[in-house]
This record gives structure tokens, sequence and C-alpha cells, in this order.
């Protein structure tokens, strides 16, 4: 088993979104290593500003990386991350508490290995879901998230091999 698993973060990376993706990736254990591209990328400047070197370092980034995790609610660009991590043979998990806005975007549902929430009413919204109904899990709290990365790691990389 892995000693560090690299996660990269698919989220919103404007400011206002950075208390979020901090307080989830907070509450990460020591055995995660993620990259946050709002610590990276521009994010003072409008996006139609940003140079081709901000797209290389997240590519990079996601190349990297053992799985990625998806924020909601995620920036229009996040899609294509899902897109690009369900065509690869690393599994891509949403984790939500309050939010299903989201649950609209059928084809990024589509490209998700698993849904993780910690919270039992939003459980039940998404178990109903025809696209992510059987990929949804429940964890008791948010400081199980790590236990349940690496579950989901394992069982993927085991049906790698």
């Amino acid at each position: 088993m892995k000693e560090k698993l690299k996660i990269y973060l698919s989220a919103r990376i404007s400011q206002d979104a950075h208390k979020w993706n901090d307080t989830i990736c907070d509450s990460l254990d020591s055995r995660i290593e993620i990259f946050k591209p709002h610590e990276n990328n521009p994010y003072s400047l409008d996006h139609k500003q940003f140079e081709m070197a901000v797209y290389e370092k997240d590519l990079e980034a996601m190349k990297e990386s053992d799985m990625g995790l998806l924020l909601a609610p995620y920036g229009r660009d996040c899609a294509w991350e899902i897109g690009w991590y369900s065509n690869s043979e690393k599994p891509v998990v949403a984790y939500v508490e309050n939010e299903t806005d989201w649950l609209r975007d059928w084809m990024l549902k589509g490209g998700l290995s698993k849904v993780i929430t910690s919270n039992s009413d939003t459980y039940k919204i998404l178990r109903k879901d025809p696209i992510v109904g059987d990929k949804t899990l429940f964890i008791e709290s948010r400081s199980k998230l790590s236990d349940i990365l690496f579950e989901i790691y394992k069982s993927r990389d085991s049906k790698n091999e």
C-alpha cells in the first residue's frame, strides 16, 4: 500500500472558494499529499489572462496524481478535469456535503468513480440519482474522508493488477 496518496483537487480557484477548499483539504490526514490549484494559479487574474504555463502545471499535477478529488461547487474547467480522469486509469471522486446543484451535470456525474458525503439528507438525494446512486458512499464525518479515499484507491489499484 502507498505511504502517500497524491490527490489533485478539482475545485473552484477563485478567492471566495479558498476557505471551502482549504477546510476540506485540512481535514485530510498526513498520508495524503494534495495539489491545490488555487495555491498555484494566478486566481487574482481574469481567467482569460492565464498563460499556457498554468494549464501545463495543472495537467502535470494531474498526471503525477494517484486520483482526483472534486469539490462542489466547482468551476467550469473542472468538467474537463473530470473527463480527463475518467479516461485515465485513475479514480476521481466527488466529496459533497449540502451541495446538489451539480446533479444537473450528467456527463460529469458519469465520469465520477465515486461520490462521498457525510450528510445523511444529501446521501438520500444522491442515492436516488440514476447516474451516481450506485456510486455514492456515506461516511460518518469529514474526518473519515482520508480513510475512504485510500479504500477507493486500493480497490481501484487491485482491479488494475
